[in-house]
């Protein structure tokens, strides 16, 4: 089986990186580059009841890859998840429709503090994971998602 993720990236910056990991092992890991990106996870669906995590997560970015004007953000670093697919079926609105699982440190890209579990709308403009969790076998997964 496999997921697929479409990213978009606002810019090319070679010093911020997006790592895609299924279960822990990462999968790839890029560098800001201004295009739409396409990623494939490959994963068993077993049997046994078994949960999965896909995350995507943004690091390398700082205060300075953010332009301020009397506090207003001008311009800012991002990337946006646009389409998530599973098995080929479209399960963007499941996550990136406010779900909670943006997990980052503050609002300004501090490397210390709390850690914020927001609600993710495919917008990433922190350093942080976003945690895709679903579990198989699939059509479990998708019988509960359904009903």
């Amino acid at each position: 089986m496999y997921a697929t993720l479409t990213v978009e990236f606002s810019a090319n910056i070679s010093d911020i990186f997006l790592d895609i990991s299924l279960n822990d092992t990462v999968i790839t890991s890029n560098s800001f580059v201004k295009d739409t990106q396409q990623y494939t996870i490959e994963f068993d669906d077993t049997e046994e009841y078994t949960t999965q995590c896909i995350t995507v997560a943004m690091r390398g970015k700082t205060q300075q890859h953010t332009i301020l004007d009397n506090d207003k953000i001008v311009s800012d670093v991002h990337a946006m998840i646009t389409h998530i697919t599973i098995d080929e079926i479209d399960v963007t609105d499941l996550y990136a429709q406010g779900a909670s699982c943006y997990h980052h440190v503050g609002s300004n890209n501090q490397q210390n503090g709390p850690v914020i579990i927001d609600e993710f709308y495919g917008y990433i403009g922190f350093n942080g994971d976003v945690k895709l969790e679903f579990t198989t076998p699939m059509w479990k997964w998708f019988n509960t998602k359904c009903s």
